[in-house]
């Protein structure tokens, strides 16, 4: 295994680190390792480096790069929305690796607002064969809502605020309301959910294209996600067919600080992965 950092593009380039196996084979896709919100390409907890290198050691090659703006890229000009210059940034990395190696096939990971940048590109481009995503798009249902609010009945302290709303009762502010403004750090990506339909036609069309998806869900979205069933719930009009893989783990955080996770998760999208590659190798 070897890792070699590299330039990506034009008239500003991209920065990306590529972890490359020993014997590299072009004909098994490659894996993009995408940024999380505004977060460089080591990945929350080096979760990013863990996973390129766990890929590497199975024969895969792993690029994780930041898009412009984000670590080690510089800006680029424009006004493309985050959807629309992440396509294209994933889509000249792809070129790169297609001219220079001769990689036909990706596939793409993504915690956060990389799982949505892995949605669309996938929705775009015929070379990606399959889609990773942690704690990607998904929306309360009244099963969720359930298990979310059925444990708060039963404590006094939650009837009494509201019954002290109810009537109007002045309320101590909570901690984080008696911050000073100035101390505030405001962040500088806000992660939006387009309407379900929308996500749902766009999964239809992702699976109907062959490509495979594997999605991790954590603690960290328990107010919109919260059991194991939900996804399947969610997008019950969706085909998944046989290309689809969820998992859940109510007990880890978002950003994956657990030491346990930090090995299983690596471990397991490799296996994933494997089985990809070898379904594709026969398209």
């Amino acid at each position: 295994m070897r890792e070699i950092t590299l330039k990506i593009g034009r008239p500003t380039p991209l920065t990306a680190i590529a972890t490359e196996p020993k014997g590299f084979d072009p004909s098994k896709p490659a894996v993009l390792i995408l940024n999380s919100g505004v977060m460089h390409h080591i990945g929350t907890c080096r979760i990013s480096v863990r996973i390129a290198r766990e890929l590497a050691k199975s024969g895969f090659l792993a690029l994780r790069f930041d898009f412009s703006g984000i670590g080690d890229s510089e800006p680029r000009r424009g006004t493309a929305s985050f959807a629309e210059s992440s396509s294209a940034e994933i889509t000249e990395v792809m070129n790169y690796l297609e001219q220079k190696k001769g990689i036909k096939k990706f596939i793409v990971y993504g915690l956060c607002s990389g799982a949505d940048a892995s949605y669309e590109i996938a929705k775009k481009d015929p070379r990606i064969v399959g889609m990773v995503q942690i704690d990607a798009y998904c929306y309360p249902n009244w099963q969720s809502k359930l298990i979310h609010y059925a444990p708060r009945i039963l404590k006094l302290d939650v009837w009494l605020r509201f019954i002290k709303r109810i009537l109007g009762t002045p309320q101590p502010a909570r901690d984080e309301e008696q911050i000073d403004a100035e101390n505030i750090e405001m962040p500088s990506y806000i992660r939006e959910f387009p309407a379900r339909e929308e996500i749902a036609k766009g999964l239809q069309g992702i699976i109907d294209s062959n490509i495979h998806i594997y999605n991790i869900f954590t603690g960290g979205m328990l107010q919109t996600f919260n059991h194991s069933k939900q996804y399947a719930e969610n997008f019950s009009d969706v085909d998944f067919k046989d290309r689809l893989k969820v998992d859940f783990y109510k007990e880890l955080d978002h950003i994956i600080t657990s030491p346990e996770y930090q090995q299983k998760i690596p471990f397991d999208i490799c296996l994933w992965v494997k089985m990809v590659s070898d379904k594709s190798s026969h398209i």
